[in-house]
């Protein structure tokens, strides 16, 4: 299944989390042994907002949430460290691109077989389609 995006509101980890566990129907326990917590209260403790999530634990939870580790990576660099988050942001994306903008480039990248391509953008009435030449 592929992952889902976070939404593009401000959201903090914590609330992303809590939504997704809520819809997915995972208990605190299948939580904590995908992320790899060895003890339960510390996904408490995360909840209450007693500790933060360790970034290094971020991609495994985008994995049991099902959501896209990059824009919840994104999230929680914000909530740690924002001046970080955002030299980060301007240095390694500079146009700010999506996820799903980031796939569709990919996609069209592996159609292409990697080659440059310059795509041509056709807009009709609620349809964009791009060629590529």
């Amino acid at each position: 299944m592929p992952a889902t995006s976070v939404s593009t509101t401000p959201m903090t980890v914590i609330g992303i989390m809590e939504g997704r566990q809520a819809l997915l129907g995972l208990s605190n326990q299948e939580i904590c042994a995908a992320v790899g917590f060895e003890r339960e209260i510390a996904l408490t403790l995360f909840k209450a907002g007693t500790m933060k999530m360790p970034l290094g634990k971020i991609p495994a939870l985008a994995a049991v949430l099902q959501i896209d580790a990059v824009e919840l990576l994104r999230v929680a660099l914000r909530e740690s460290d924002p001046a970080l988050a955002m030299l980060i942001e301007e240095t390694f994306n500079p146009l700010h691109l999506s996820a799903i903008e980031v796939a569709q480039i990919e996609h069209q990248r592996s159609l292409s077989g990697d080659a440059v391509r310059a795509p041509i953008a056709l807009q009709g009435n609620d349809v964009i389609a791009l060629v590529a030449a």
